[in-house]
This record gives C-alpha cells, structure tokens and sequence, in this order.
C-alpha cells in the first residue's frame, strides 16, 4: 500500500477525500484504521479505499502513514505500531498538534522517519495551509512527497520546526477568528435590517474575494488597505476605529495567547 491512516476524525476524512479526489494515488493502494469502525466503514463505502483490521496492519503494509490522532494518545498508538514500524521504515506523518519530531522519535524509541504536518480546518473544503518538517534522515524526494500530498487539499510550505507555534496560531487557530470577524459583520448587518442569512453570504463572500486579492495581488496588505479607504471616505472612517478601539492589538494578543498554550502543550503541561 502507499498510503495508510491511522485515525480517521474530521481532518484525517477532509486530508484523505482531498488525496482521493487529485487521483495521484489509488483508493486501492490506500488503507485506514480507526477504532471507530462505523466511520472507518462509511469512508471506505464512499471513497472505495481499503479497511485495516488494526494499527498494526497499516504499519506493515504501507510505504507512507498519516497518523491522525489526538496528542495525548499518540505515546500508546506508537507503542502499538513500533515492532512493524521498525520492520517496514515507513514514513511516518503526524498530524498531533503540539507533538514536535523529537517527541515522535522519543515516542517509537528508535530513528523512525518522522514528518509533522499542520493542516487547518479548511483541509475540508480543500483549502487547507499545511506546514511540513522533518527529522534529519528524511530525504528531499520523501518531503517533495509529502508536500504533493499536502498541496492535494490546499497549499503547502516546509517550515523549520521553530515556527510551528505561530504557524498554528495563524493557520490552525486563525479560521476560528476569521468566524469570529464574519459573525461581528453580519451582527452588523442584521442591526441595519439585512436578514441573516443574506449578512452572512455578504460577509463569507467578501472575505472570500480579500483572501484571493491578499494571494494574487503584487501589492503589500497596507496598500491594498489604502486601495479601499478613499481620502475622507467611509471605509477609512471604519479603519481609523478598528485602530483607535484596539483591533489590531487585539488581534496579536489572542496570537501571544495561542502560541503560549501550544508551546506549554509541547511542553507536556
């Protein structure tokens, strides 16, 4: 097989539908395992890939396995898999947050090849911002590897580890407060009559188009700011508010905050 999951939660579906659905790797030469056996079973029945009986299947069957499960279960689920991991070599790739590539290593207890990937949630609707390391005894090709596999539900960037804090917090935990950002407008909008689906739609669609000009566009974010706000206009009336009403440090404040938790979830606190 060239491909295997271990745990099979929301992201691990959204990761697994996006590498189904490029068609660079067959259903047939994927395999998946998780002790949900109902989700394990509607995954297979709609994606037509192959069922495992147990972790330890995955492990000697696959060249390249996802391991998709919580944090705080990732020391018993390498325990389990270690003797065929050993055996196989696989590429190992985890999605744990907060589990650096020591701590996997540390976890199989022998120089197992080791990439973290952090995909986000919008992995689900194939827009997901992957970060990738890797441990030393990865090759080039195996990380061109999984960056293709993470370009499959999204874009994809090799990041030294060191930067995982603030790529989670920007990326991982970044979606939740864009919500955050589109419920303020719509309230906003249902405040001057607009009905709330229609807030909503306007809201969604208009981060939408800013998230597109942010990619495409040559200019930098402060002046694509100015492009908006007209001398004297409403829009700069708003922006100079968001500003003197501490939006922006509002903003890095729940970064500070978000990078601190992971980095004490790394710390094992």
């Amino acid at each position: 097989m060239k491909l295997g999951f271990i745990g099979t939660g929301n992201l691990a579906s959204a990761i697994l539908r996006g590498v189904v659905a490029c068609e660079k790797i067959s259903p047939s030469e994927i395999i998946i395992y998780d002790i949900n056996q109902t989700k394990v079973n509607e995954l297979c029945e709609e994606l037509s890939v192959n069922a495992a009986s147990c972790s330890s299947e995955v492990a000697a069957k696959c060249k390249n396995i996802i391991i998709a499960v919580k944090p705080k279960d990732f020391a018993s689920l390498a325990d389990e898999i270690k003797e065929e991991t050993k055996k196989n070599n696989p590429l190992v790739i985890s999605t744990a947050a907060g589990t650096e590539t020591s701590k996997i290593v540390s976890c199989f207890g022998f120089d197992v090849k080791a990439v973290r990937i952090m995909p986000n949630i919008n992995a689900s609707v194939g827009q997901a911002m992957t970060a990738v390391c890797a441990t030393d005894n990865v090759s080039c090709s195996e990380k061109e590897y999984v960056l293709k596999l993470c370009e499959s539900f999204g874009k994809a960037v090799l990041l030294e580890e060191k930067y995982f804090s603030a790529f989670t917090a920007i990326a991982g935990s970044g979606p939740a407060f864009a919500y955050m950002f589109a419920d303020a407008l719509a309230t906003a909008g249902i405040k001057y009559g607009l009905p709330a689906k229609t807030a909503q739609d306007i809201a969604a669609q208009m981060m939408l188009g800013s998230a597109k000009m942010l990619l495409e566009s040559p200019l930098s974010v402060s002046e694509l700011i100015r492009n908006v706000s007209s001398p004297g206009g409403t829009t700069v009336e708003g922006v100079c508010s968001l500003k003197e009403t501490g939006f922006e440090n509002s903003v890095i404040t729940a970064i500070d905050k978000t990078v601190a938790k992971d980095k004490a979830m790394s710390a094992g606190k």
